[in-house]
């Protein structure tokens, strides 16, 4: 009981630092996010405010590569999507230049939803023409030499560690352009920051595996649904490494 008061306490201590973090560093974000040719410094940017974040909050990030990236291309992240802490800890795993895809409701947050805004993309699943714009500024951006981070559960997991259903966008994206698709696999964060509405938090080590990315050059799109199962399969058995045969930390 006392371990649960107190991880419940520290999730509001995080809450409370993530705000008042951003609320500091607002008015920088605010100007740059409003100017595209500053968006690479307000991404830089982000990467700072998650560093202070995560050291203010006892939180240790941590990152493998399975094989060095190289700077000069572009990529397409999917990393498993189970925490609050997700964001943040790519913000500190890649430190090049890349825009974030997610869903509508990110656009409507307070001070966050700026960035779903102007810099990063947006997608309404239910409107066509949503996902269309989406899929399309998504192209642009790869085009411009912009990686994505896009996760491919579409939402954020409940049942973590265990994976949501890859959705097909990630890799119709990364097929199209033929770039490579990057799998990230984040350990922890699910334990962290619990996303199950019990509302847990806890410092530790959140570790992120960076796997070898996956060519797709020469692929079509009949092979999206054969990429995506690859990289479902990367993702879940590097956490069943880990996890296989232990309880969820409530």
């Amino acid at each position: 009981m006392v371990i649960k008061i107190f991880r419940r306490l520290w999730a509001y201590y995080y809450d409370t630092v993530f705000i008042i973090i951003f609320l500091l560093l607002y008015p920088l974000f605010y100007f740059w996010l409003t100017h595209p040719k500053h968006w690479r410094k307000a991404n830089k940017l982000r990467r700072i405010w998650a560093r202070i974040l995560f050291f203010l909050t006892g939180i240790v990030a941590r990152v493998e590569f399975k094989k060095p990236l190289d700077p000069n291309r572009v990529y397409v992240f999917t990393p498993n999507h189970s925490s609050k802490m997700d964001i943040p800890s790519f913000a500190l795993t890649y430190h090049g230049y890349y825009h974030f895809m997610g869903k509508k409701e990110l656009r409507d947050l307070p001070l966050f939803g700026l960035f779903f805004r102007t810099m990063d993309i947006v997608v309404d699943r239910d409107s066509k023409i949503s996902s269309y714009k989406a899929f399309k500024h998504a192209l642009k951006d790869l085009d411009e030499g912009v990686s994505l981070c896009i996760f491919p559960e579409g939402t954020t997991s409940d049942i973590a560690p265990d994976l949501l259903e890859f959705k097909n966008g990630p890799f119709k994206i990364a097929i199209d352009k033929q770039v490579p698709v990057v799998p990230v696999a984040f350990l922890d964060n699910w334990r962290l920051y619990l996303y199950d509405g019990s509302r847990l938090c806890t410092p530790g080590i959140s570790r992120a595996i960076v796997h070898e990315p996956i060519e797709t050059t020469g692929m079509t799109s009949g092979d999206v649904e054969a990429l995506k199962i690859k990289v479902f399969n990367i993702i879940d058995q590097t956490l069943k490494k880990f996890y296989e045969g232990k309880r969820r930390i409530s």
